[in-house]
């Protein structure tokens, strides 16, 4: 079996490539580091009683591309 090239696919191309082979963990710790530094994870806090709008809040700045600027 071919190895793929983890490093020189995009971050997209890196989800794709994680959906259909969901076993490979090098490749899913990739994808969640590099999500995590271009500011497409949103993390939410479950004790907050606004979280639903916290999170509505933080999925718009990322579809607005202002992402980052907390």
């Amino acid at each position: 079996m071919t190895e793929a090239n983890l490093e020189a696919m995009s971050l997209n191309e890196l989800r794709q490539y994680i959906l259909t082979h969901r076993q490979d963990q090098k490749a899913f710790h990739l994808y969640v580091d590099r999500s995590k530094s271009s500011d497409r994870m949103i993390a939410i806090d479950p004790g907050d009683p606004n979280w639903e709008n916290t999170l509505e809040q933080k999925i718009q700045q990322v579809s607005t591309g202002e992402a980052g600027s907390n």
